[in-house]
Formats: structure tokens, C-alpha cells, sequence
């Protein structure tokens, strides 16, 4: 009987810290703070449609200067094309004050540097192997600085 317990215990434990890091509620900006390798201190928000496709896209969407991810989120369309279509959507979010991101330093422009553009790309990374969504359809857009992302955050490159 101890022994049923100690297994119980256990599989509640195992339980609980699978919520923690999947507690992504579909229909709602859910933020993720745990997706691996994270060489910047940028985070990310992460929108899951209700209807999610079979293999599904994903469009990572990079706030402009003085934004924030849920700024970027409630101001732009991209909520109601992923419930639509069934394209998971990723708001990034810049750790850097004034909310700019790093688009000009070494790291951010070297293939797995270490600036910003590696962190998103490990959320893109981090997302599809979550969601088994499809690589070949991995899209970026930004505004101000989040367009100048777009160039620097392909996770192929």
C-alpha cells in the first residue's frame, strides 16, 4: 500500500510539472518561460488557436520599438487569422530597455551567436517540436525594429 502511494505521490508530481510547462490555454496569450536553450533574457508569449491544424504553421510576430509582445498581440490581426486558419503564433518579447532589439550586434547577426535572433529562433524551435508543427511553415513579421528581426531571426540560417 506505501508502495501505491509513493507511486501516486509521484505520478502527481510528474503531472503537475508537465502542466507547468505546457499550461498554454488555447484561445488565450499564454506566456512560456521555459523553452531551452535561452542565450538572451528575451521571453516569449505563445497564441494556440482553439481549432489548431494537423501539422500546423507557426508565425512568430517581433514587436516594434517601445512595444511589448501583448501590445503587439492586441494590436494586430494575427489572433483571429490563427483561429481561422490554425496557425500557432509566438510574440516574442525584447529584454532590452526601451523594448528595441539587438539587430546590429555580432551575435545577433552569426548563426547561433547568441544574440537575440538565436533566442527567438530557439522559441520557433522550441514550438515546433511542441506542437509537431510543420518546419516548412515557419513565417517571421515584425514592425521598426521587430521588421529588422525578421532578417536576422530565420531559425534555417
Amino acid at each position: 500500500m506505501r508502495l501505491l502511494a509513493l507511486l501516486s505521490s509521484y505520478l502527481s508530481v510528474a503531472a503537475a510539472a508537465s502542466l507547468a510547462k505546457r499550461a498554454v490555454t488555447p484561445g488565450t496569450l499564454s506566456q512560456v518561460t521555459n523553452f531551452g536553450k535561452q542565450p538572451t533574457a528575451a521571453g516569449f508569449y505563445i497564441y494556440v488557436p482553439k481549432k489548431l491544424a494537423a501539422s500546423p504553421g507557426v508565425l512568430t510576430a517581433i514587436h516594434y520599438c517601445t512595444g511589448t509582445a501583448q501590445a503587439y498581440y492586441n494590436g494586430s490581426p494575427y489572433k483571429t487569422l490563427a483561429e481561422q486558419y490554425g496557425f500557432i503564433v509566438i510574440y516574442p518579447s525584447s529584454p532590452h530597455s526601451g523594448t528595441c532589439w539587438d539587430v546590429s550586434s555580432k551575435q545577433t547577426l552569426s548563426h547561433e551567436g547568441g544574440g537575440d535572433s538565436n533566442t527567438i529562433a530557439n522559441m520557433v524551435k522550441w514550438t515546433i517540436s511542441e506542437y509537431k508543427a510543420d518546419p516548412s511553415k515557419v513565417f517571421v513579421v515584425g514592425e521598426s525594429s521587430g521588421g529588422m528581426m525578421t532578417v536576422c531571426s530565420n531559425p534555417k540560417t
